[in-house]
């Protein structure tokens, strides 16, 4: 039975009281069972706990005096509540459907071989009246960058499958606890970007499955939790992050013919044809 599973659903928040309020409510009245809920506050300063303790004060809190960023806040959350069988990251701009969790885990508990599992996300906000597909799973190129499989489309009864797939995002993500324990959890030298994608690359790398569940369905305020953050400073947290996974993964030549490769390519889309295409639209029509 999948209620027998147990599982501890992370939410890590800094400085997103206004985030929590508006989707931790969805995810207290998830129709599973048998979890808990843990919330690793990396030291907000908006009031963010107090108002944890007196909404929700069935929460488990970690408080944080300093931002760890995603993985080790993560990290932490996790290590701080031993005994579960399984571990739910869900980003704090994401709200959930009622049978989200269940779905999840009806995947993760069907084969030994599954080390994770990402649900369907969608914009929370719609389009001419539809949602939009956000991550269904994503891919992973030759040269180790991660995209998210039908960012863009219009959902629709075609996304409601269940498959296997090369890489998942951290925003909302099952990871059974053996597949947790053998890679280690997140890499403690990456704050931020990028190391969801090693994340998952590592847990391939021991000889898990990730899987897309279509069933399983969430809703994402697309960066809201990193708002404030410019765009030069997410790629260049990226870039770094990039190169730390490929290093520790495949070795030092490798990772620096890649990021080499990658310099060079921003460089030609800035200088040509960033008035064209997206940089990510650029490098997906290189590898077409």
């Amino acid at each position: 039975m999948t209620s027998s599973m147990k599982v501890l659903i992370v939410i890590l928040n800094y400085n997103g009281i206004h985030l929590l309020k508006k989707h931790l409510s969805s995810v207290v009245k998830t129709e599973y069972p048998n979890f808990d809920i843990v919330v690793v506050d990396n030291g907000s300063t908006d009031d963010s706990v107090e108002y944890l303790k007196k909404e929700y004060p069935n929460i488990k809190i970690v408080k944080n005096n300093t931002n760890l960023g995603f993985g080790r806040g993560n990290n932490l959350g996790v290590s701080s509540n031993p005994g579960y069988d399984a571990y739910v990251l869900v980003n704090n701009d994401v709200s959930v459907e009622s049978n989200w969790l269940n779905e999840l885990v009806k995947v993760a508990v069907s084969s030994k071989e599954i080390g994770a599992v990402g649900p369907k996300i969608l914009y929370s906000e719609k389009k001419d009246g539809k949602y939009i597909i956000n991550s269904a799973g994503m891919k992973v190129d030759s040269h180790y960058m991660a995209y998210d499989r039908y960012d863009g489309e219009i959902d629709n009864q075609k996304f409601n499958v269940i498959e296997e797939v090369e890489c998942l995002t951290g925003g909302t993500l099952l990871v059974k606890k053996e597949a947790w324990e053998k890679v280690s959890g997140f890499n403690p030298k990456m704050f931020l970007y990028y190391e969801d994608v090693d994340f998952c690359l590592r847990i391939k790398d021991a000889g898990y499955k990730l899987y897309y569940c279509g069933k399983s369905v969430v809703y994402h305020d697309c960066m809201a939790s990193s708002s404030s953050m410019g765009s030069f400073k997410r790629n260049i947290m990226s870039t770094k992050n990039r190169y730390i996974s490929i290093v520790s993964r495949l070795g030092f030549l490798i990772g620096l013919t890649e990021t080499l490769w990658y310099i060079f390519n921003w460089i030609v889309w800035k200088l040509i044809y960033s008035k064209r295409f997206t940089l990510k639209e650029f490098l997906e029509k290189k590898n077409e």
